[in-house]
């Protein structure tokens, strides 16, 4: 069987970090969301992949390239323009030659192996199959409804009271071919193809009790690292880490090979260091922070609850907390991401569709990929810094002749 990731929308929501990748390029606790996909969908036997893409289609190219070092055979369709989900399907439909596939979204992200569950679902009913999520509050998703059999019932797509909890779909879709001529009789819409599977009651759901996320804003990155590092019951050091005397190590620290960690450096875990990372003497880094590949973090610097995708230097004694940062980006001397309000009022972050409150009383900031922050700066709670950014150095004195 095949699966099919949706992975071509540029997701604004997401900026800074979908400027310069897809979302399913996005990192979380050492690797990209499409990473913790194809691990999972091999776990449950499934190694034959299409890949929808246009926007950032380099980098995720780039990465998977045709899939052999993950396991799986992938190929990519492109999607142009990126006009929805239907007309995405009715790009692949060649490519499926007639049988049932998975249908996957490619900004959640789960513990565990929901994608066996819903074969063995689709086993025992022979029927569409959705598995189905319970978030805290569905209003955003809209709302699933049930009989008896788990059959779908009704699709509710703006409930009237968006606070209410209710199950909402996961974004993981077992589909039968007769898919394709639903879409060809409602316009491509696949929500129309949804209801028309339900009419019909050939609709079935699975609700998968793990844990499960959808990532639709830079602070949900932060809540989708902890959800995976959480789970980590036990540390990972490569052999060939170099540790310098009294570096302390506590709980489930994950590092990777080629590792240098300086005298006196504390790591407590869950936390992760990525491949051919540097850290310098004295360093503190606590609990959820994941540095990518080929990171530099200078003396005494403490990092705590931070998402770094990789190749990024952080100065000597800055504090970075509660944020998170792209690739290449580079931080002067002593800059402090200061993460709380004073008056402990939560978080509010300015987006393109205005500021938004994140509920959150701790936050910091999100730098997209190859900025330049200057040495001694302090970037107040929710700072949201563009791909590219340069921020010279404060100065507060010159030369005096």
């Amino acid at each position: 069987m095949k699966a099919v990731i949706l992975a071509a929308g540029p997701s604004e929501r997401l900026h800074p970090f979908t400027e310069t990748r897809s979302k399913p390029m996005i990192h979380v606790a050492g690797r990209p969301l499409l990473e913790h996909m194809t691990r999972a969908l091999v776990r449950a036997g499934i190694t034959d992949l299409l890949i929808v893409v246009n926007h950032g289609q380099e980098v995720l190219k780039r990465y998977f390239e045709h899939g052999r070092r993950h396991g799986m055979t992938i190929d990519y369709i492109y999607q142009e323009p990126v006009d929805g989900i239907g007309p995405a399907l009715r790009r692949c439909e060649e490519r499926l030659q007639n049988d049932p596939f998975l249908l996957i979204y490619g900004d959640i992200l789960t513990t565990g192996d929901p994608y066996s569950q819903v074969l063995s679902r689709y086993t025992e009913t022979g029927g569409a199959v959705a598995a189905l999520a319970l978030p805290s509050a569905s209003g955003e998703f809209g709302n699933v409804y049930l009989d008896q059999d788990m059959r779908i019932v009704e699709f509710v797509e703006k409930p009237d009271n968006p606070h209410l909890s209710n199950y909402v779909f996961a974004g993981i879709y077992l589909l039968p071919p007769r898919i394709f001529s639903l879409l060809e009789q409602h316009g491509n819409s696949i929500e129309a193809a949804y209801q028309a599977l339900i009419q019909s009651g050939e609709f079935y759901a699975t609700q998968w009790d793990g844990a499960w996320i959808d990532i639709s804003r830079p602070w949900h990155i932060l809540d989708a690292n902890r959800m995976i590092m959480e789970r980590w019951e036990h540390a990972e050091i490569h052999q060939s880490v170099t540790m310098e005397s009294g570096v302390h190590i506590e709980g489930a620290v994950h590092i990777e090979p080629d590792v240098s960690i300086g005298a006196g450096s504390v790591l407590k875990g869950p936390c992760y260091i990525g491949q051919g990372s540097t850290i310098g003497n004295n360093t503190l880094i606590r609990e959820f922070t994941a540095l990518g590949p080929g990171s530099v973090v200078g003396y005494g610097t403490e990092l705590k609850n931070c998402v770094l995708f990789g190749r990024s230097t952080l100065g000597r004694l800055s504090f970075i907390g509660d944020s998170v940062i792209g690739e290449a980006v580079h931080l002067g001397t002593g800059v402090t991401t200061v993460n709380l309000n004073p008056d402990q009022r939560p978080v509010s972050v300015t987006t393109g569709e205005g500021t938004l409150d994140t509920g959150m009383a701790k936050l910091g900031s999100f730098i997209g990929d190859r900025v330049f922050i200057g040495a001694r700066h302090v970037l107040e709670p929710g700072t949201r810094i563009k791909s590219g950014a340069m921020v010279a150095d404060l100065i507060t004195l010159k030369s005096i002749i």
